[in-house]
Parts: structure tokens; sequence; C-alpha cells
């Protein structure tokens, strides 16, 4: 039976009688197909072919990877049987395109007579054309450099390679795709790649980013090592929590991300002791926000607080229940019953445990989950008085299976990066 369905196969195509397909593949002659890098802009693509019959309508589809979906675009065309087709995958905030990032792509073209034909697959990465770059590997960890010494890279990218380790035994996940960090000179070489602004405001500087969840990029200006941990940390818990229902509240995935580094940065320490000495740290449902740090007087509080509830959670229960937490909210369970299954009690019940781990007195629930959260406190940030005062902007949150949470480490200039205090980061 495979024999004879093979002979009639053979037979119908030779007698022409294939469908639509090996007719449309006669009447377009595709001359040639091109994608251009036109950084910061986008890509531009190109397709020049002939047909018989004159089009109808020529589509371009494409997916962006890792987490891009697909879909496609009308591109413009000129002519009707001699035509040139030209669309701009523009690079936008809805439409993100980081360094490194690959588009797989076809066009789709039909004519009046009735036929339909699709180009060969595509592939092409968007490249930042500004350097010329170089990468050293380690075990699915690439580094991309155009500056600094190859003995310098390849210490960033030990101390990568051992964030992913160490942070993927903790969450419980191995990182198995391909990790990309692209590493700049400096925070101004990099900002034309930054989903967080094109443009230094009120004075802050990126140094770090990620927007997807293979891909970050550093500046080395300051404290890179940890820029790097604390990035890729982010990288490693969307491994640990992807799912078409998880939704991580902030204080979790940024105190992930803090307690990836060596250690917190000093911003963020005496934030939280001051906080602490006060009686006014942030309540826990108010951490779930991310916008709750989105002032320079309280941006290092809220990464200060958000990893010490993180380690508060490891110290006392151990690493065995914190998997079973992000389990939790990797099923899909909101923050209030993750908790419950993981340690049995929800926000509130975290928040006065907290604070007695603290040395607080427990703090009064009157209103449940439907209270509204104390106001931000009014906290000096660190080195407010010219050493090195820190701040980050903040958004939106997004679902971590939507978007990798998107870091953006900053720091305020003053006089130059020099004793600058570093706090990280934002969660989109």
């Amino acid at each position: 039976m495979k024999r004879l369905a093979l002979l009639l196969a053979t037979v119908a195509l030779v007698c022409g009688l294939w469908p639509a397909f090996g007719r449309a593949q006669q009447a377009i002659d595709i001359r040639s197909q091109e994608a251009r890098n036109d950084f910061p802009s986008g890509i531009v693509f190109t397709l020049d072919f002939d047909s018989r019959a004159p089009v109808k309508e020529v589509r371009f589809r494409y997916a962006i990877a890792p987490d891009g979906s697909r879909a496609y675009g009308v591109p413009d065309c000129t002519g009707t049987t001699n035509v040139q087709c030209t669309f701009n995958l523009k690079n936008t905030s809805g439409n993100f395109l980081i360094p490194g990032v690959e588009i797989t792509y076809y066009w789709e073209i039909t004519d009046q007579a009735g036929g339909a034909t699709q180009t060969e697959p595509g592939r092409t990465m968007y490249e930042d054309t500004r350097f010329q770059w170089k990468s050293l590997s380690d075990d699915g960890l690439t580094v991309w450099y155009y500056a600094g010494s190859e003995g310098d890279v390849r210490d960033l990218l030990s101390v990568g390679r051992d964030t992913l380790t160490r942070m993927g035994s903790l969450l419980g996940t191995v990182v198995d795709h391909p990790v990309k960090v692209f590493l700049y000179d400096n925070a101004e070489d990099m900002q034309p790649v930054l989903l967080s602004g094109q443009s230094p405001q009120n004075g802050t500087v990126t140094l770090g980013e990620v927007v997807v969840s293979d891909t970050a990029v550093v500046a080395r200006d300051s404290a890179a090592s940890d820029i790097l941990r604390h990035e890729l940390s982010h990288i490693v818990m969307h491994s640990a929590v992807s799912g078409p229902f998880a939704n991580l509240p902030a204080w979790l995935e940024e105190g992930v991300a803090v307690y990836g580094q060596s250690k917190p940065l000093p911003d963020m320490v005496s934030a939280l002791d001051a906080a602490i000495k006060s009686n006014r740290p942030f309540t826990i449902r108010s951490l779930s926000s991310a916008t709750v740090g989105a002032s320079g007087s309280s941006v290092g509080l809220f990464y200060g607080q958000s990893y010490s509830v993180v380690r508060f959670l490891i110290d006392t229960y151990g690493e065995d229940k914190f998997r079973e937490l992000l389990a939790a909210f990797r099923d899909g369970s909101r923050t209030d019953d993750a908790l419950m299954k993981a340690y049995g009690f929800d926000q509130d019940g975290l928040e006065n445990a907290w604070r007695q781990s603290v040395g607080l007195p427990e703090r009064v629930i009157t209103g449940g989950q439907g209270e509204t959260p104390q106001p931000p406190p009014q906290l000096t940030p660190y080195g407010a008085e010219g050493q090195g005062a820190s701040a980050a902007q903040d958004g939106g949150g997004v679902p971590i299976v939507a978007l990798v949470a998107l870091g953006v480490l900053t720091v305020v200039v003053a006089g130059g990066f020099a004793g600058a205090a570093v706090i990280v980061l934002r969660r989109r």
C-alpha cells in the first residue's frame, strides 16, 4: 500500500495534478528575499518576485524567539506581476527587539487567479551593529562583548555559570536552553537597547536589564558581577515558574533576584534598617506590586525588604518548602493560596512572622485581604547628601509567563560613577 501511494503521488505530480501549491510554485518566481539590520530601529525585510497573474495579497509572517507568538504584517508592495515588497519590523515597546533575538519568517503570496505560495522559511538575528562582537561560552551560557580583556570576561562568565547552577538548585529547576549576555562597556553604549528608556531620566543610568527569557544586557560600569547575578536569577526564576497561569508577587520575584547576588547592596540594607528602627516597613500586601518602589525614597526599602522576606522563608522553613511555594504559583495559585499550601499562613500571617523575626511587634490586621496598603514610608535615600543616591523607576505588573520580569539596574549620577550607590531593579 505504501508503494502504491507513493506511485500515485508521483504520477499526480508529473501530470500536474498536485493541488494549488505545485501550480503556484510554477506561477511565482522568487528572485530574492533579504533581511537587513536597521539598528536601533528594527529589521527591514525585502522580497522581489515575478507572478504570471496579478498579485492579490502579500503577507509577511514571523515569530520572535523565544517568547513571542506567531504574527503577521502587511508589507508595502509595488507592481502587479513584477513585485517588490518591503516590511519594516519596527523595534517598539510593544514589539521589543533585544540584540541577539532570532526572528523566523516567510512570505505568503496570493494571486488573483487563486494561486498561493509560501517562500522558504528564513531566519535572521537582530544585532547591535555599532560594535565588533566577540563571545565566550561555557555550558550553554554565552557572553558577548566588544571591549575589556578576555580574562575579565571569563571571570564574568564563571560568575554567570555559577549563578545559573546555584539558583537552579535553590529554585528546583534547570535552565535547559542557551542563555545570552550582552556585555556593554558602559551604560551610555547600552542605552539604545533598553526597553526601560533610551536616555537617562532624572539623573538615573541603567546598568542592566532582562526582558526575554534567554537574554540579559549588562553594563560594566559598576558592580558588574552582582548586576549579572541579579539578572540571571530572573532568568532562572522564569524557568522555575513558567506556565500559563503563573503570576508572582513582586516581593517574591525581586527578593529572589537579590538573594541571587553575593549580598544585598548598601542602599537596600540601610533603607531596611531605617524602616525597622522606625517600625515603618511596607506591608507584605503592598510589596506585591513593584510600584511601591517607584520613588527614590522607597526603592531601596522595596528591594531590601523583599530580600529579607525571601531569606526569612528560606532560612526558617527550608529550601524544600520554598520550592513548594514556587510549585503552587506555577500551578496557578494566587498569593494567599500559595502561601497556605506551602506554609499554612497567608500574606498577613507571613508579615507578622517576618516582623517577629526582625524584632518588630505584630501588626494588627483590620481589613483582611481588602485592606488598603499603608502608604510608603518617607525615607531619605542612602547617599542623598552627596554619597551617591540611588533611584529606579517602575511600571505595571506583567505575568511571568508573558514576559520575564523586566530587570533594570540604575545608579544616580553624582559627579560620575565613582562612589555611586547602586540599586536593583524594577519589574514590569
